[in-house]
């Protein structure tokens, strides 16, 4: 994982909407990285405002009919480095591809590992957010989901007291408040894809909350599952719950020496072995 955070967070100029020669250089490396997997690789090109952007998609299991997808972004905000947000998911997604297309036999889906582009500003929450593009064809293709997995952010984490913050104060009285742990976030309607998981009987030396969003809360979850659940479709989210702990949020200080790496790779581990475990009919 250190090789692709060291690549992404060093590519110049940054990974942004404006410098599209950066994105393409990106999409390429992870396109080389998912076809190292094992995987059979595409892109899915779209244009906004005259410029081509691409979706990085690469496909395990392509015979089987039902689909899980996990996914992640790859662009940043502003000129930031983005080594949380959102290199970390993107080293996290290509290990996770890793290690699963080593298992593929034992996995009766298909699964897409996607590398979405233009999540930041000024296209988030529009229709030019690479996730949206991606969902949109799943639609209009009737293709047979079973749900998708989110990587934003895995790569932060803390031992300081009140290290951990919340949006809803409810919560504060449930959840740890010291940030060294990785959360599943799901919305009511997802509730029961994430049992499907089972993360709670996980052995892991890092402790993962599962967390279960009332409507009202949800678009506080700001990423690309939710394309998603507007697409109707179930999804989770698996984060080290962004500003709500790290303070270099789509800031310059965002850098690799920042990350846990030994953290993001017990991530991994959970979602691998929660998904090598689910058995779909």
């Amino acid at each position: 994982m250190l090789d692709t955070l060291k690549f992404l967070t060093q590519i110049t100029p940054p990974r942004n909407y404006k410098n599209a020669d950066s994105l393409d250089r990106v999409a390429n490396y992870i396109y080389n990285r998912l076809s190292s997997c094992g995987l059979d690789v595409t892109f899915q090109e779209f244009q906004v405002d005259g410029k081509i952007y691409k979706n990085v998609v690469g496909s395990l299991n392509k015979h089987c009919k039902k689909t899980l997808i996990i996914g992640g972004h790859y662009d940043v905000c502003g000129d930031t480095p983005g080594a949380d947000d959102n290199a970390s998911a993107i080293a996290g997604l290509i290990q996770t591809a890793k290690l699963l297309s080593a298992i593929k036999d034992k996995l009766n889906f298909r699964i897409n590992f996607v590398a979405f582009t233009l999540e930041e500003p000024p296209y988030f929450m529009t229709e030019h957010m690479g996730s949206y593009v991606y969902v949109k064809y799943l639609k209009e293709k009737k293709i047979d989901v079973i749900g998708m997995i989110n990587y934003e952010m895995i790569g932060y984490y803390s031992t300081e007291a009140n290290s951990q913050q919340y949006p809803w104060e409810q919560m504060e009285a449930i959840y740890p408040s010291v940030g060294n742990f990785i959360a599943i976030v799901a919305n009511e309607t997802s509730s029961k894809f994430l049992d499907l998981f089972d993360f709670k009987n996980i052995d892991n030396q890092l402790q993962s909350i599962e967390v279960v969003l009332p409507d009202f809360l949800s678009n506080m979850t700001a990423s690309d599952h939710l394309n998603f659940w507007k697409f109707g479709f179930h999804a989770i989210m698996v984060t080290d719950t962004a500003m709500l702990r790290n303070p270099n949020y789509h800031k310059d200080t965002d850098t690799l020496d920042t990350l846990d790496i030994e953290k993001m790779q017990h991530a991994v581990d959970i979602v691998v072995e929660a998904v090598a475990n689910i058995e779909t009919k």
